[in-house]
């Protein structure tokens, strides 16, 4: 909880130093609770981007996204609770794309879409297989196929609603969805700020 807190002040202090100057190198900062699959492995995002605007109702944005999922493969017999294995899967991925924005001065919302180049190393196994042996008290796993590192292609797409400024900032409450040609489904919620001086 505590990095969290931490993450939110660090970023808002960017956001703030951004606006104050002409040309800043990125002017929002997001940070998500992230769910990769069906949900069961959990992570986080941070997301960086640049954003310049087209017009009232145009944004045009391009940034980049990290994020980091984990899994713990556990097998329950009796009162004792078996870990043997773990997986971890880190992604990096360029975005570049338009936001819709909608009623900006009562309560903004935004609708964001863009392609993404992913990049993804995870030591999940493509394929595995479980088998149970009655001479030993866990099952045996067993890695049938792994490919550590993929570079694929997809979309994302957000949903946004302002909360409240901060100064030159405002913080929106953000969801989005992905997906890319590994069939990897990537969805998140979390806080967003965006620098308004851009």
């Amino acid at each position: 909880m505590k990095n969290y807190i931490l993450l939110v002040v660090v970023s808002l202090c960017v956001t703030n130093i951004s606006g104050q100057i002409s040309n800043p190198i990125v002017n929002n900062f997001g940070f998500h609770y992230s769910l990769n699959g069906t949900g069961d492995m959990k992570g986080f995002e941070i997301n960086v981007s640049k954003r310049k605007r087209i017009n009232k109702t145009f944004d045009w944005y391009y940034g980049s996204s990290l994020n980091s999922h984990f899994n713990n493969s556990s097998s329950r017999r009796g009162i004792v609770d078996y870990t043997p294995l773990k997986f971890q899967t880190i992604g990096i991925q360029g975005e570049s794309g338009i936001t819709i924005k909608l009623f900006e001065n009562k309560l903004p919302f935004h609708i964001s879409t863009s392609p993404i180049l992913r990049f993804q190393s995870t030591t999940y196994p493509s394929v595995y297989s479980i088998s149970n042996d009655p001479l030993f008290p866990r099952p045996r796993y067993d890695i049938v196929k792994s490919i550590p590192n993929t570079l694929s292609v997809g979309y994302k797409v957000q949903l946004e609603l302002g909360l409240f400024k901060i100064r030159r900032s405002r913080m929106f409450f953000n969801s989005y969805f992905q997906n890319d040609t590994r069939s990897d489904v990537i969805t998140g919620l979390g806080i967003v700020f965006k620098n308004l001086s851009y």
